[in-house]
């Protein structure tokens, strides 16, 4: 493995810039995402940039089936299949089987079965990155809180299952994302899970001169001195600038 940095980037310079050189070790990061908003961008090229760097990467996927998310990682020269039979790309599936209700059979390692079940949750995560020393070279995405959150009857279980994973990754230095839908949540919520995770990215749709664009923002990242600013967000094939928004 080659040497870890203390910062994980995304390679995107214009966002790599923004956060100060990328996002501390061992953070937990939001990123809050508007209907229509291109953010998957950001998770995509999160994990690309960490196999391309000899890191490990997690995805705990419960929106999307599985195959998708692998064939993305296509696009940026990486060999997906390859990269999971070694162990360094791991695959959660929190989709094909979410409920248990066994009509279908997930052909992954890793698969949780009852997302009502936060310690199933926790131990599948827990069990997919056992074997990872150390883990100061792993990033995660889980894609979504949204879907957990309205998977349990307890906003305050999901809450403390957000805490405990912030003190392991602590613990361990992990890096990781979590995904959340805005629209989805009471504002007291989000202003809650705002307050206890690392760093919070936002990306929104608007509409500028009767056409639609994405605008992102760094709302908190402790430990760097990022930028606060609103931007344009262009995302272009496998990449993305930022572009500063002019006052009229």
């Amino acid at each position: 493995m080659s040497e870890i940095k203390n910062r994980a980037k995304f390679g995107i310079p214009d966002i790599d810039s923004a956060l100060d050189g990328g996002i501390p070790r061992g953070s937990l990061i939001l990123l809050e995402e508007d209907t229509g908003a291109k953010s998957h961008i950001l998770q995509s090229k999160f994990v690309a940039e960490g196999l391309l760097n000899d890191e490990y990467c997690y995805i705990f996927n419960m929106e999307h089936p599985p195959h998708a998310i692998v064939n993305s990682m296509n696009a940026f020269g990486l060999e997906p299949e390859e990269l999971m039979s070694n162990g360094q790309f791991i695959i959660i599936d929190g989709f094909t089987d979410a409920f248990g209700w066994g009509e279908f059979t997930s052909k992954w390692k890793y698969v949780c079965h009852d997302l009502t079940n936060l310690k199933e949750v926790n131990d599948v995560v827990k069990a997919a990155t056992a074997a990872v020393e150390p883990y100061n070279n792993m990033r995660g995405i889980v894609d979504s809180l949204t879907t957990l959150f309205l998977a349990n009857d307890s906003e305050r279980a999901v809450l403390n299952y957000i805490h405990h994973q912030m003190a392991t990754q602590k613990n361990y230095g992990i890096t990781s994302m979590y995904t959340i839908h805005m629209g989805a949540h009471r504002p007291e919520l989000v202003k809650a899970l705002e307050h206890i995770v690392d760093g919070v990215i936002w990306v929104c749709k608007v509409e500028v001169d009767g056409e639609p664009r994405d605008m992102i923002q760094i709302k908190k990242l402790r430990d760097s001195k990022f930028s606060a600013r609103k931007y344009f967000f262009n995302v272009e094939d496998e990449t993305a600038t930022l572009e500063e928004i002019k006052k009229r």
